[in-house]
């Protein structure tokens, strides 16, 4: 399973030419049932200014409805607050969060920003 970042979604909804978006270069590469994102992502998607435009908002739900959406449980939680103790360099909440939630699922993580993941134990990024 590949569990994408907040950022992957982002990007996609900015492109212009979405043909050119890393989402779709996953989708076209793995089964629609293979990708998936955080409940965190959603929040993080909430957070924009552009879900308060229906249009905006429609874009956002026809690009995620087809994914799997991974819950917040005790034991990502758990894991999520153990990266963040124990990583050498500080992480925000929801990267560590998403980060766990793509191990505990044994999914690897594709994001455009390597370097907020970097040195997590057990995490794989593509």
């Amino acid at each position: 399973m590949v569990i994408l970042d907040t950022n992957i979604i982002i990007d996609h909804l900015r492109l212009k030419a979405k043909s050119k978006s890393k989402l779709l270069a996953l989708a076209e590469k793995n089964p629609k049932k293979e990708l998936a994102i955080s409940i965190i992502s959603v929040q993080e998607l909430y957070e924009g200014q552009s879900t308060k435009e229906q249009e905006e908002e429609k874009m956002l739900l026809a690009t995620i409805s087809p994914l799997r959406i991974l819950s917040y449980t005790y034991e990502v939680a758990k894991l999520a607050g153990e990266i963040a103790r124990d990583l050498k360099r500080p992480i925000e909440l929801a990267d560590a969060a998403i980060a766990a939630t793509a191990i505990i699922n044994g999914g690897q993580l594709a994001t455009l920003n390597k370097k907020d993941f970097q040195g997590i134990k057990g995490l794989i990024l593509i």
